[in-house]
């Protein structure tokens, strides 16, 4: 029977992440994945590493975002050496667009307690980010430039903290489903899986929307959001930067493609993507920008946002259970946090002082 220091149940952004993080801390350690590594939210996501531009009051999760964001130039290296996976890090700023004056005045209020945490925010008139974006409409009130803001290619990424753990010693179980955590005496001592019995003394959950295993063991519920994004396609350059306004962004891919999004469906587990989303989402990135109207349409899809009924993500050790953790909820900012949160829960399992002061 194999024995593993640590089982990751969850191959999306976040468990894998884990795996890397304790891989590097030579930990023997497997990830069960009941699809295939990122075929989760994760592969849905558009990338966004929008700290200033997701954030509207600080709390704990935005220092955190802070110190997650800090890690991803170094993190891009060595995944690119261990796996020769790029993970398409683009540090270019997030541009935070205003449609009215008076959203300009509440964008320009969180400007200043973001600044006073350190981050380098920049207002501008629409003049100015005509300067940076002359595609974006002259009819908009001006904004705010999140020069520390970046984007990754968010399945890229998690395939790339996969193949690294991977790489050093992880094992990974895709196509596999676990069907009771064993304990004994109050302690976790293995999974039962489709695949056969794992040994193990440390668990953790890191199974994004889905619900069954983390509301039979931790009592909150997991709470899908379905997000519906569309991709379009231009051979000539027309935006350098993503844009962000509300909820809502364009955001400039490699090869000339533009991602959009996302619709909020709360509760909605359906991957399929409605006309009238389509439409909504066009109807918005063509007010921000009127020439992506001469883009070609390349394709749409749906993910569940992850969610949960805490309203904040959980990272911590059941209270009664020893060796029984999860890292969940993390909602519209998995890919953002997935650095600090794989970083943040190997030092739990070590015992290790987190430097944040995130519960």
């Amino acid at each position: 029977m194999k024995n593993y220091d640590v089982i990751i149940i969850g191959g999306g952004a976040i468990g894998s992440s884990i795996a890397y993080s304790l891989s590097k801390r030579k930990k023997r350690v497997a990830i069960i994945e009941k699809q295939m590594i990122g075929s989760g939210a994760s592969s849905a996501a558009a990338g966004l590493l929008g700290v200033q531009a997701e954030w509207d009051a600080e709390d704990p999760l935005f220092h955190l975002a802070q110190q997650s964001r800090r890690l991803f130039p170094k993190l891009q290296e060595e995944i690119r050496t261990l796996s020769g996976i790029d993970i398409g890090y683009e540090q270019k700023g997030i541009l935070r667009i205003a449609h009215t004056e008076q959203e300009l005045a509440r964008i320009h209020d969180i400007m200043n307690w973001q600044s006073a945490c350190g981050e380098v925010c920049e207002a501008m008139t629409m003049a100015q980010v005509q300067q940076i974006e002359p595609a974006v409409s002259s009819k908009l009130y001006g904004g705010v430039f999140c020069r520390d803001d970046g984007h990754v290619l968010a399945k890229d990424l998690t395939k790339g903290y996969a193949a690294s753990a991977a790489a050093l010693g992880c094992a990974i179980y895709e196509h596999t489903e676990v069907t009771q955590i064993i304990e004994q005496q109050g302690e976790v001592c293995g999974v039962q899986t489709t695949a056969g019995m794992l040994e193990t003394k440390q668990i953790i959950l890191a199974t994004g929307a889905s619900n069954q295993t983390l509301q039979q063991h931790f009592e909150i519920e997991a709470i899908p959001v379905k997000g519906e994004v569309v991709c379009l396609h231009s051979y000539e350059p027309i935006l350098q930067v993503p844009l962000f306004r509300e909820r809502f962004y364009i955001a400039p891919k490699r090869g000339g493609h533009y991602v959009i999004g996302a619709t909020m469906k709360r509760g909605d587990v359906t991957k399929h993507v409605e006309a009238a989303s389509v439409q909504h989402l066009l109807n918005q990135a063509f007010e921000l920008v009127p020439a992506l109207q001469q883009a070609t349409f390349k394709t749409s899809w749906a993910g569940l946002r992850p969610d949960c009924s805490l309203e904040r993500p959980l990272m911590a050790q059941h209270a009664t259970t020893k060796g029984l953790w999860c890292a969940v909820g993390h909602y519209r900012n998995g890919i953002l946090l997935s650095a600090i949160t794989g970083e943040y829960m190997a030092n739990q399992l070590e015992e290790v002082t987190n430097t944040c002061n995130y519960v």
